[in-house]
């Protein structure tokens, strides 16, 4: 039994049936769909349902009453009360429907993937969400590979630093990638290359550490002439591996290097050259990216007040992909440049708020400390090396 639940509307949808809800009434029953079988405290829904509000606890017991009412000729979904902590929904088991044949059809298996796979590449992540809530009334069965991934883009960090269904091993890159904007670069650059050190990736995440992530991090700790060289190297391992989809990602990182340690002329370049490729690839999540650099360009040369709306903008695109770590690390990059360059007053203490915003919806302030830590531990063995090899 699945829920589809629209934003747009407030409207949740079982199988040809839908209710409309209130605005906090859908919010506080999609968390409580998304986390199904776990028990929250009062105090814990309301840091993630009303994050920027003030309601006294008797506000969720409200809610719980209301979503009961509307629901009640819903049986199989029960809102409990965990008598001395809180509530959770539970799907009763005896009213599910049996499964559908098609999830054992391996061609529909292999066509399900693969638009999964273009949701990816197109950054829609609003749409692979659907489809993963929808499952079961379409009769498809995901690979576990986007459990894990839906959690990464969602921002989940409770569940990614928290969760016993899949060994830390395997949840290790979705954690470094948020660690860029968690810590200092000085502290997440030793991190990144103890990582590279390792045998805890992958072939394919030790590859994409290195020729994409790293290299931004080596632009703000100001090693300008590393980031270059990494991006030389990414280039010929790009063409090697034939690693069509990694273009213009990584032509934006080639942006952001020249944004920190390169000329004018060399921003004013790598951006004509993307805003070519955009036309023929539109996007989401490179959209936005682009956006918050323009913004940054823009700042760079003194025109703030261009900068400010440019960089919204992209923010907004890239909190509509529904990509946490890259809408998270964006709002912190501006925190960066900004220190880089002096940039003071009403503007810094604006995206310094925004960052703190997007910080407390996904859960930094209560995990972000934890996934730094446990990340140290689990690669305390091996040391940061300055003259890694090549992979």
């Amino acid at each position: 039994m699945s829920l589809h639940f629209d934003e747009g509307t407030y409207t949740v949808t079982q199988r040809t049936d839908s209710v409309r809800l209130l605005a906090k009434e859908f919010a506080l029953l999609y968390f409580l769909y998304k986390n199904k079988e776990k028990a929250f405290t009062r105090s814990q829904l309301l840091d993630r349902v009303w994050p920027l509000e003030y309601p006294v606890e008797r506000t969720v017991d409200d809610h719980i009453y209301r979503l009961r009412k509307k629901l009640r000729h819903w049986e199989e979904i029960v809102l409990d009360t965990v008598r001395g902590y809180g509530y959770r929904l539970t799907i009763r088991s005896d009213t599910l429907m049996p499964s559908n044949p098609s999830a054992q059809d391996q061609e529909m298996r292999d066509a399900i993937h693969g638009l999964f796979r273009k949701y990816h590449l197109y950054g829609q992540g609003k749409s692979m969400l659907t489809l993963l809530d929808q499952q079961e009334v379409l009769g498809i069965e995901i690979d576990p590979f986007y459990k894990l991934y839906t959690h990464f883009i969602q921002g989940d960090l409770e569940w990614l630093s928290t969760t016993t269904e899949i060994p830390f091993k395997e949840r290790l890159y979705c954690l470094l990638i948020f660690t860029h904007a968690l810590i200092e670069p000085s502290e997440s650059l030793p991190l990144y290359e103890q990582a590279l050190n390792s045998s805890a990736l992958s072939a394919d995440q030790l590859r994409e550490l290195r020729i994409l992530n790293i290299v931004e991090v080596y632009a703000e700790v100001g090693q300008y002439e590393r980031a270059k060289l990494q991006l030389l190297e990414t280039y010929e391992i790009m063409e090697s591996d034939k690693l069509i989809n990694f273009k213009i990602p990584v032509k934006l990182s080639e942006l952001y290097v020249e944004l920190w340690g390169g000329s004018g002329e060399a921003v004013e370049d790598q951006m004509a050259v993307l805003r070519s490729g955009l036309k023929d690839a539109p996007y989401l999540r490179e959209i936005g990216r682009f956006q918050v650099m323009e913004g940054l360009w823009l700042l760079r040369q003194g025109r703030t007040r261009e900068a400010e709306p440019r960089m919204d903008d992209g923010l907004d695109v890239l909190k509509m992909s529904l990509n946490a770590p890259l809408y998270l690390n964006s709002a912190y990059q501006i925190l960066l440049f900004m220190a880089q360059h002096r940039i003071e007053g009403r503007l810094r203490t604006k995206y310094r708020q925004v960052y703190a915003d997007i910080s407390k919806n996904y859960g930094v302030p209560a995990y972000g400390q934890q996934i730094v830590s446990e990340i140290r531990a689990f690669l305390s063995p091996f040391p940061p090396s300055s003259d890694l090899p090549l992979i």
